[in-house]
């Protein structure tokens, strides 16, 4: 991985607002508060024997995190996710996001998880603040789950009900897809999970697969949105003739036949939305990134810890804007060495 030191690029003047060298002005922080997880989906993290966490000395302390949101907001960021790992096993988060919430300019809040410890904190989630949140899942088959995941579906299936009962919305579900698991071929669910979505009255949203985990057989498993929106079942329910909606976000929209609602479409290796690319992270270790697949950091931990001021912090920012690459690159080779992506933040 690529560490640059705080004076690789020359900061820009000090403005109101995060610009990066294409115009694009940068107002949304995805948060990753822990790079330990409860489940161990594959295409995430790293094999058990070559992962391993950051220790708790290493990783960001919440006083640290929202200070460094405070000053984010300052710049124009008005949108934080909380990612991690499963952000969920991190002890006490229902006070950064009380944190979080009250820091003023952030007026758009959420949160991604797998779910399975949300029937526990839905209600503290939204009373602290939490305004969203999206729920990852792969399959429905329990024992598909189980192979995929190493965890059981029905904790996440009552955490998605515990989250609607709290009152926070919108739910969007995010499912990776994988050929010859979850999608493409007899064992595709792509239908199921519509029908299963649009019966919670959330958003379905299908993600490509991106070559994110070092030794990963990714074109094995890779299917394109394109080939998924072909199926005679998705056909049946999505208005594929319909404009691809967009907004702020990753995901280009389609509108369901029957009802109300739409599902969702992520599609970082068959149509790039790099364009319109708005996004800086924050890994668990204090990394500033500002594109996921390029691994070019820098360190705000550091920074912090040997006392550097508000402006510093700032510069910071300035110079990560200006690290942002115009197109990211998916080049993960089996010599890379790149960060997997339960270390960057989901």
């Amino acid at each position: 991985m690529k560490s640059y030191p705080l004076s690789f690029y020359p900061s820009r003047p000090a403005t109101d607002h995060l610009i990066d060298r294409f115009d694009r002005q940068l107002s949304y922080l995805r948060i990753s508060v822990t790079d330990r997880c409860n489940m161990r989906c594959d295409y995430c993290r790293p094999e058990a024997d070559l992962y391993q966490a950051e220790s708790h000395a290493q990783v960001m302390r919440y006083e640290e995190i929202e200070r460094i949101v405070r000053l984010a907001a300052e710049m124009g960021v008005n949108k934080v996710r909380i990612t991690g790992g499963e952000p969920l096993v991190r002890r006490d988060l229902v006070k950064l996001i009380k944190m979080i919430a009250a820091v003023p300019g952030i007026d758009d809040l959420s949160m991604t998880t797998n779910a399975t410890l949300l029937k526990k904190y839905a209600k503290e989630l939204a009373d602290a603040g939490l305004k969203r949140i999206n729920i990852s899942m792969d399959s429905l088959n329990p024992l598909r789950f189980r192979k995929l995941t190493g965890g059981e579906l029905a904790p996440v299936l009552a955490g998605i009900d515990a989250a609607m009962e709290a009152g926070i919305e919108p739910i969007k579900i995010n499912t990776v897809l994988l050929r010859g698991i979850n999608a493409g071929g007899e064992h595709c669910e792509v239908a199921e999970l519509i029908d299963f979505a649009l019966s919670k009255q959330a958003t379905i949203r299908f993600i490509e697969l991106m070559p994110m985990k070092q030794g990963m057989a990714w074109e094995k498993h890779y299917i394109s949105t394109d080939e998924i929106l072909q199926r005679p079942d998705v056909r049946a329910r999505v208005d594929v003739d319909a404009a691809l909606s967009t907004t702020n976000s990753a995901a280009r929209y389609l509108p369901l036949k029957q009802g109300q609602g739409e599902v969702g479409f992520i599609m970082p290796m068959s149509e790039r939305f790099c364009e319109g690319c708005n996004r800086l992270r924050l890994t668990a270790d204090g990394g500033l990134r500002s594109c996921l697949p390029e691994d070019q950091q820098l360190n705000l931990r550091d920074l912090i810890r040997a006392g550097g001021s508000d402006e510093a912090i700032r510069s910071v920012f300035r110079r990560a804007a200006l690290l942002k690459p115009e197109v990211g690159s998916y080049d993960f080779s089996s010599d890379s060495d790149k960060r997997s992506m339960i270390s960057i933040g989901g």
